[in-house]
C-alpha cells in the first residue's frame, strides 16, 4: 500500500534528487510512496496553486506531501515517524486538513519542529499544536477535505499556505504542526513589494469574511475586515502592535480559565473556536 504522494516543484533538480534521496534513505521507499515531479528547470510551467491543484487531481494516497527542494530528512525522523504522528492525528482530530513542521497559533507563537538558518528556538509544548497558519517548506495534507487554494494568490510563493488554511477554517477543518523534524536549507527570501502584493491579494479574498480580524503568519499579521476604514486604522504599525499585545494577554486568560472548565464548557469552545480565529476576531454575518 502506498500512504503519501511526495510531490515537490523545483527548478533545480540536483537539489531535488539530494531531496529525494533524503527521503528514500529515510524509508520513503517506492513500495509506500508515490513521487511527482513539477519541473520548472528549464521553464516555469508550474507554480505553486497550479501544482498543488494538479497534485491533489491526482492523489489516491491517504497523505499528500507538498514540499520545497530545499529539504532534507537528517534530524532522525522518517517514514514510520511520519506515518504515526499523522495516523494519530488522524485519530486525534478527523477534521484536520493541513499539517505541516512550521506555523503561527493564535497567540502569535512560532510552532517550530524545524532545523533552518534562522535557528529559532523550537516549540516547547506539546505536539501536534494546532496553528492558524503555516510555512509552505513541508506541508501534509488530506486530500479527502477538498481544500485549495484561492485564485486570489495564484502565482506567488509566499502566503499561499495561509491562504490554503484559511480555507481549510471556513469549511470547518483545522491546521497543525507535528512532530516530524527536518532542515530546511534557506532562510526564506521574499522582495518587500512582492509580499506587499500577496497580502493586500489574500486581504481582498478574506477581508469580507470578517468585520475584526488579524491573521497570525510567518510574514506578518494581515488584518482582515469588510469594512475600508478598520482596514486603514487596525494596518497601522503603532495600532496593530497595541491590538495584538492586549489580545495575546486575553488568550492566555483565557487558556488558563479552561484548564479549570469542564468536558462541556471545554467542548463549547471548540465549537466557536472560528470565531476567535485570530484572536480578537469577528466573523462577517
Amino acid at each position: 500500500m502506498r500512504y503519501f504522494h511526495i510531490c515537490c516543484l523545483t527548478n533545480n533538480l540536483p537539489q531535488y534528487e539530494e531531496m529525494k534521496t533524503s527521503f528514500l534513505e529515510a524509508g520513503f521507499d517506492e513500495e509506500r510512496c508515490r513521487y511527482t515531479l513539477l519541473d520548472n528547470s528549464e521553464v516555469n510551467q508550474y507554480e505553486p496553486k497550479g501544482g498543488l491543484d494538479k497534485c491533489l487531481a491526482e492523489t489516491t494516497e491517504p497523505y499528500l506531501i507538498y514540499c520545497h527542494q530545499d529539504i532534507l530528512l537528517n534530524q532522525g525522523h522518517g517514514f514510520d515517524q511520519l506515518l504515526k504522528v499523522m495516523q494519530e492525528l488522524d485519530a486525534k482530530d478527523p477534521d484536520w486538513a493541513v499539517a505541516g513542521n512550521a506555523g503561527v497559533n493564535n497567540r502569535g507563537e512560532l510552532v517550530l519542529r524545524i532545523t533552518d538558518p534562522n535557528e529559532a528556538p523550537q516549540w516547547q509544548g506539546g505536539l501536534p499544536a494546532r496553528v492558524q497558519s503555516l510555512d509552505e517548506n513541508f506541508l501534509v495534507i488530506n486530500p479527502k477535505k477538498n481544500i485549495q487554494v484561492s485564485e486570489e494568490v495564484k502565482g506567488f510563493f509566499h502566503l499561499w499556505a495561509t491562504d490554503l488554511c484559511l480555507d481549510a477554517t471556513f469549511k470547518g477543518y483545522n491546521c497543525y504542526v507535528v512532530d516530524f523534524h527536518l532542515e530546511h536549507l534557506s532562510k526564506g527570501k521574499f522582495r518587500p513589494e512582492v509580499l506587499l502584493d500577496v497580502t493586500q491579494r489574500l486581504q481582498k479574498k478574506w477581508s469580507d469574511k470578517f468585520v475584526f480580524c488579524y491573521v497570525r503568519t510567518t510574514y506578518g499579521e494581515p488584518f482582515l475586515s469588510k469594512y475600508a476604514l478598520l482596514r486603514w486604522i487596525f494596518s497601522q504599525e503603532k495600532v496593530k502592535y497595541r491590538m495584538l499585545t492586549w489580545a495575546n494577554e486575553r488568550l492566555k486568560k483565557q487558556a488558563q480559565r479552561t484548564l479549570t472548565e469542564s468536558a462541556t464548557a471545554a467542548r463549547d469552545i471548540k465549537h466557536h473556536a472560528r470565531t476567535v480565529f485570530a484572536g480578537p476576531c469577528l466573523l462577517s454575518r
